[in-house]
């Protein structure tokens, strides 16, 4: 049965509420989605971008950033290395870097495509119709773009020059042409309300996406809001929760910001508590030493923790979660 504001506000607020919260969502998740996660391998291809949002280190303003763009050949390659470890799905993530042309981005799904039978998850922030029609046609099966808060005001000054109903419509279009649909929130936005979560999830459960992906607000130290609280766990938490009673079987990702704001147990609790049935490990290349910095850093959040595959799986072996050895198709399009 639906879950109506107040009482979202309920499970968000009250304290005594917190085991019911879990355990629901718990029950939840195991009732639509089982015991099985999916593990999908994300190549962060590119961090330059054309935006200039307040909360991320990617913003164009931020001229400290060490930007990288990665070539074909070397996405290609990767994405080859995903799927010869047996992952099913290929995520390719960037800021939204015009440099990589529609016809760019179409030739290298193409030829992950003619080399591995995988799932393809694109998540390049908004381009035009025309761009979004010739990916699809190209082979790509999902795209994931955050909606990131549904207070239109906070929206817009989070990300200047933007609009919430821009994003909205991208999102509506994208499910219209056929691709599997993620969206998101980010819990913790400096001047974010509590009602205003209540509105992601109220979104999540309308909308119905195929894919979530929800995260906290970190404080960058290279961003207008370096000097916020970062988001507090225990409430991202309980949206992790509450979205996945009122979404069913949609698969949710415990995102590696997760780990960033919590880095043991974080996405350890997602799992056994926040109802997620998916991991995202990084799968760019890491220098030799422990002690360097990883060759190409999406640094959106500071310091952000780059969760192997390895340790993914180690976290869904403490979950006592199976990995799934399908592509993690959307539940909902059985």
């Amino acid at each position: 049965m639906p879950l109506v504001k107040k009482e979202i506000i309920h499970y968000l607020t009250d304290k005594t509420a917190e085991d019911e919260l879990f355990s629901k969502a718990d029950d939840t998740r195991k009732q639509y989605c089982g015991d099985t996660a999916n593990l999908r391998g994300v190549i962060h291809f590119s961090n330059y971008c054309r935006c200039d949002d307040l909360y991320c280190g990617l913003r164009k303003s931020n001229k400290e950033m060490k930007r990288f763009r990665m070539d074909t050949e070397t996405i290609i390659s990767l994405a080859d290395e995903i799927a010869k470890n047996s992952i099913k799905t290929i995520v390719l993530q960037s800021g939204e870097d015009v440099f990589y042309s529609c016809k760019m981005l179409c030739q290298i799904i193409k030829e992950i495509k003619r080399l591995h039978d995988v799932a393809i998850t694109l998540s390049l922030g908004e381009r035009s119709c025309d761009d979004y029609k010739r990916l699809y046609e190209a082979g790509a099966d999902r795209y994931l773009m955050k909606h990131e808060t549904m207070n239109e005001e906070l929206y817009e000054k989070m990300r200047p020059g933007r609009k919430l109903k821009d994003r909205l419509k991208a999102l509506e279009y994208l499910r219209e042409i056929g691709f599997q649909v993620g969206t998101g929130n980010i819990v913790g936005l400096p001047g974010q309300t509590i009602e205003d979560l209540a509105k992601d999830i109220l979104f999540f459960q309308d909308f119905q996406p195929d894919m979530i992906n929800i995260g906290p607000f970190i404080p960058h130290k290279q961003t207008p809001l370096k000097d916020y609280p970062p988001g507090d766990f225990d409430l991202m938490l309980k949206v992790f929760a509450l979205t996945r009673i009122v979404t069913l079987n949609t698969h949710i990702a415990a995102a590696n910001t997760v780990a960033t704001l919590r880095p043991i147990e974080g996405q350890y609790l997602c799992f056994v508590k926040g109802g997620c049935n998916v991991l995202m490990p990084n799968c760019n290349p890491f220098a030799e030493s422990k002690e360097k910095k990883v060759e190409f850093e999406f640094q959106c959040a500071p310091k952000k923790r780059y969760v192997s595959v390895d340790e993914a799986k180690e976290i869904l072996k403490m979950a006592g979660r199976k990995i799934a050895q399908d592509k993690g198709h959307s539940l909902k399009r059985r």
